[in-house]
């Protein structure tokens, strides 16, 4: 009998996207997670060859990850809750922050333990390096040295760091993936993810007639949250990998002046404003060799790719920005 696969924040906004990618190589998903499934990621999730199964629970509760693991007869797990905070809430809800984030993740891998499951991908960020993310040209899992600075690189290193140990102490099958600059379909106002992207806000500002100022000009290696899901999924089916770690991202650099060119050529009466040196560099890319080599995962979503998608799935979706 095939076994599901438990997928923590699964109806947040990269959980939906790599929910749609399991669904459709037809795998059976169970989306974990506080907040309901919007309706046009049912109506998507629904036209897929696998199923999926929407349980409302918290990541804290031990035995309520034990109950759905037996119900549901889970046989792996991505672990993508999270909770994303801007400065206010991370001075607001500071223990509410490092609990999800991390006593959640240590509630996951001690269900693992428990219920014997045989994999977990562990979805963690770009983030963890801090300020150590221009000292090289590239960043490298194996060279760069984390030094995170807010709650949420701090704890997202602590988990993924405590996942690894795990790993080492009861001998299980756990992967770790950072994720770099994402943006794309389903990224929303939900109430747990506070730093949305400059695609998202320029995006909505082109659509609703407002001129938007940017802070400054995003040049990175931007990653399309549909790549985030293809290449989480491909870590997950993966049974051979030789690294801990692996750099989620897409190897490609662009500007968001860029982006907004390209929505100019949509909405030609979108205006914006960029305050700050088009030479500036937010900071050094993610190498993904790692991820291309040993997995054999190919990047797919450069600049024109992702656009274009992107501005496909807005026109199909109703109020794109949902729940602010």
């Amino acid at each position: 009998m095939s076994l599901s696969i438990l997928l923590t924040g699964g109806t947040g906004f990269i959980g939906i996207n790599i929910a749609q990618e399991l669904t459709a190589l037809g795998k059976d998903v169970i989306l974990f997670d506080k907040n309901e499934l919007p309706k046009d990621a049912k109506d998507s999730l629904d036209k897929r060859k696998g199923n999926y199964t929407y349980v409302k629970g918290d990541v804290l509760d031990g035995k309520e990850l034990d109950s759905v693991i037996n119900e549901y007869k889970i046989g792996e797990i991505i672990h993508a809750a999270v909770i994303t905070p801007g400065p206010e809430r991370e001075k607001m809800q500071s223990k509410l922050i490092t609990q999800v984030n991390f006593l959640g993740t240590v509630e996951i891998l001690e269900a693992m333990k428990r219920n014997s499951i045989s994999k977990l991908v562990y979805c963690s960020s770009a983030s963890v390096y801090g300020d150590s993310s221009k000292e090289d040209k590239w960043l490298r899992e194996e060279k760069t040295i984390p030094q995170p600075k807010d709650l949420y690189a701090i704890t997202k290193f602590a988990a993924e760091q405590t996942a690894l140990r795990y790993k080492k102490l009861f001998n299980l099958n756990i992967v770790v993936g950072r994720i770099g600059g994402v943006f794309g379909p389903w990224e929303r106002y939900t109430g747990f993810r506070d730093t949305l992207s400059e695609q998202f806000l320029t995006s909505k500002a082109a659509i609703i007639g407002e001129k938007i100022k940017l802070p400054n000009v995003g040049y990175k290696d931007w990653v399309y949250s549909r790549e985030i899901a293809k290449s989480v999924v491909a870590l997950l089916m993966a049974t051979n990998y030789n690294y801990e770690i692996y750099h989620l991202s897409s190897g490609f650099m662009w500007t968001i002046k860029e982006w907004c060119e390209k929505l100019k050529g949509v909405y030609p009466s979108f205006d914006y404003e960029i305050t700050t040196d088009p030479g500036d560099i937010e900071r050094s890319p993610l190498l993904i060799d790692r991820l291309k080599n040993d997995i054999e995962y190919k990047p797919q979503y450069d600049l024109n790719t992702s656009f274009k998608d992107y501005m496909d799935w807005i026109n199909k979706t109703s109020d794109f920005w949902m729940y602010e």
